[in-house]
């Protein structure tokens, strides 16, 4: 493998993966493979993002959410960063938030943090497919947002004193029968009640 056939390979792929590597070029000795990478990386011709995560230094990332989706590919993107893009909180988290049926994690890089929860599998639903030059990235619907912001959070939701810190702004097409049917599954009418009392105000 030489960079000229690296690129050739890649020629379609904004990022790729160690693996994908292995993959365009079975033949090659995986020693040889690392090697090379961690030489281009060097002399700059390559960036790595994360362990195992490259790009070609030329190619530019314009949207932060396709590397979250990329990173883990069981996640997407919801929580505060969902709830900033839908405009339901006026402030702009400093980490690109995302669930996942994986572990918790946090990863630094150069493009942001990116905070990943784990949720449990039957509650990994209620998310679309957005379109990025490309590529696609998954991301929460805005009713499944909320939803699991207050999953995380409902330890520290004592009453709707809460909702008002967060500044909740509520559009008109928000689906509150669908919202409500899935905020049931965390099995605290309180925090029904609470919510309620603060968006009714």
């Amino acid at each position: 493998m030489d960079f000229q056939s690296l690129r050739l390979k890649a020629a379609d792929s904004l990022v790729f993966r160690y693996q994908d590597v292995l993959k365009w070029f079975p033949k090659d000795n995986e020693g040889t493979i690392k090697q090379n990478l961690k030489f281009w990386t060097k002399k700059g011709w390559l960036e790595r993002i994360i362990k195992g995560v490259y790009k070609f230094k030329e190619k530019e990332i314009k949207e932060e959410f396709f590397l979250s989706s990329f990173f883990d590919q069981n996640s997407y993107i919801s929580l505060e960063s969902a709830l900033s893009f839908y405009g339901m909180i006026p402030e702009y988290p400093y980490a690109i938030t995302a669930v996942t049926t994986n572990k918790t994690k946090k990863l630094k890089t150069k493009y942001g943090v990116f905070l990943y929860r784990k949720i449990k599998t039957d509650l990994f639903f209620g998310f679309k497919t957005l379109s990025y030059d490309n590529f696609s990235y998954r991301i929460a619907t805005l009713e499944k947002a909320l939803f699991d912001f207050i999953y995380f959070s409902q330890r520290q939701i004592k009453d709707s004193s809460y909702f008002e810190e967060m500044r909740l702004n509520f559009p008109k097409d928000f689906l509150w029968k669908k919202f409500l049917s899935w905020l049931s599954l965390i099995k605290n009418k309180n925090l029904i009640f609470y919510l309620k009392d603060y968006a009714y105000q």
